[in-house]
Order: C-alpha cells, then structure tokens, then sequence
C-alpha cells in the first residue's frame, strides 16, 4: 500500500514539472526598450522613464514594469493596452546614473530587461524635498495587506514636517501613516558644512473582505436548535412554538426590507474589488503661508486577487 502511494506521488510530481516546462517553452519571448526626458525646473532633476514592451506574438503583452537604477528601484508602472508604460521620478542624486526597465513576465510572456540609458541628473538651490516609496510593485489577497517604506528627503536648507496621504485606492481600502507627519531636516555646522537627515514613515495598505450574509448563519443556527429540541420531548413543542413566532415575524418584516432593498439596495459589503490600481502617495508641508510640494509623487501599483 505504502509503496503505493509513493509511486503516485513521484508520477504527479513528474508531471507537475512536465507541465511547468510546456507553460516555459510556450511562453512568447518579448523585448523591452527605454526612453528618458529630463526636466531640471524643480529642485532635483526630474525624469520621465518611459518603456515600451513587444512580444512575439499577436497583441501587446500585459502586466508590470519595474525601472532600477543599480540596486535602486525607481518605481514600477503597468503596461497600457499598446504596450507602454511610464513613470516620473526625482529621487536619482546629482551625477551620471545608467537605468533599466524591467518587464516581469507572465505566465504567456517571458521577462526581458532593456539596454540601459544614462540619466545627468542636477540639482538647484532651491529647498525642498523628494519623496520615495519601498516596494512600489504590491499584491495581496481580498481582505489582505501590505507594508511600504515611505522615505522623505530633504534638500537644499529643508527643514520643516511634511505630510503624507494617498489617492487612488479602490473602494473599501484605506491607507494609514506612522507617524503621519514626517520631519526632514537640514542643518549647518559651524564651519558651514550641511548634513540633512531623511525621515521615514510606515505605510500601510488594508484591504477589506466581504461581509458573509446573515442567513448564512441564522438557518444553521435555527436548524441546530430544531434538533436540539426533538431530542427533549417537554421542549419540543415550546421549540415548535418559537420556530413558528420567528417565521410570523420574519413574514411582518417582509415589507419593509422589500422597502429597503428596493431604495437602499442589498445589505453587505461586498468587501475590496479584486484587480490592479495606481496609487499615489500624495506628501506636502505648509507653513501656513507657503506650501511644498515634492516635484513627482511615488507611484505605486497594487494588485489584489481573490
């Protein structure tokens, strides 16, 4: 018996890895390219990285793009119906940097990475500071949630609290700061040097799951008592006499939640939809009669499945 079992484990564990390999080798291959512009009006060089994915096959692949600069992730960005995707960022310090795009692949197309392009990034004068998230590509399940580094840095003289927030969530889902408030600050020594020292916040991204129904619960619970019921003979007419109250009062509230459901709609909460969003984390510092604002928001691209 025992050995058995062990021979369909193997044979399903050879298969497994026979279908693997089919999915691999049907996998289209595809090709990445990048563009970059560059905007220097704000305090740091701001880039447009723009990447553009074609596979061997008809139609344009789908799925996410994430850019890098060395070890450090610029963000990520979701491929449009032709095949683009773009993402703006300042957080590439002064100097020459070599970037990349990268196509993560799916299932039906393989992952390529483009040659990479040289940014000069400047930086002026003028105070201020960048924002920058980590990750910006995420995923959890309906009723999940996901945890991002929020890093602010100052630049030129800055010194003051900034805000943080986000936009684009899908209905059902919030997004909490801590702190909520985040210092970044520069200062200068006596000989003139500046060191500035960035802030950080915890972001936090909750997805909700749907709410079960009511009769979901009350039936079993119903039935449940029935049984326990017929099992004393003394209680079973008193149970039958409860049974039949319910079902009167239930038939008295018929009206008024046809009433309900016809104007307010069905009760529940159908939880967070499944699918893919663009949220920006959304940061600024007031000092009541001048505001900053960062040159490009953080980009991030969320994805919840069921």
């Amino acid at each position: 018996m025992k050995q058995g079992i062990r021979t369909i484990g193997w044979c399903m564990l050879f298969l497994g890895i026979v279908a693997g390999a089919a999915t691999a080798e049907n996998a289209a291959a595809t090709q990445t390219s990048l563009s970059i512009a560059t905007d220097d009006a704000g305090p740091r060089t701001r880039a447009t990285l723009t990447a553009h994915v074609s596979g061997d096959q008809a139609g344009s692949p789908s799925g996410v793009v994430t850019f890098r600069s060395g070890n450090m992730d610029l963000g990520s960005a979701v491929l449009d119906n032709e095949g683009n995707a773009s993402l703006q960022t300042d957080v590439l310090p002064a100097g020459a940097h070599q970037v990349v795009a990268v196509y993560q692949g799916r299932s039906d197309y393989e992952t390529s990475s483009s040659t990479p392009e040289v940014v000069h990034a400047n930086a002026s004068t003028v105070a201020g500071f960048t924002v920058a998230a980590t990750p910006t590509s995420l995923s959890t399940a309906v009723g999940g949630f996901v945890n991002i580094v929020i890093t602010v840095t100052p630049v030129n003289g800055f010194n003051s609290f900034v805000n943080l927030s986000c936009s684009g969530l899908p209905i059902n889902t919030t997004c909490n700061f801590t702190p909520l408030s985040v210092q970044a600050s520069c200062t200068t020594s006596a000989g003139g040097k500046q060191t500035c020292t960035p802030g950080t916040s915890a972001m936090q991204i909750q997805t909700q799951a749907p709410s079960p129904k009511v009769a979901a619960f009350v039936f079993p619970v119903l039935f449940g008592l029935v049984g326990l019921g017929a099992c004393k003979r003394r209680t079973w007419r008193n149970m039958l006499l409860g049974v039949v109250a319910l079902a009167g009062a239930m038939g008295i509230s018929a009206c008024s939640q046809r009433y309900n459901y016809l104007n307010h709609g069905p009760p529940g909460n159908p939880g967070t939809p499944a699918g893919t969003y663009a949220v920006t984390v959304q940061a600024q510092s007031s000092t009541g009669s001048e505001t900053t604002v960062p040159p490009t928001l953080p980009k991030l691209t969320l994805t919840i499945t069921n």
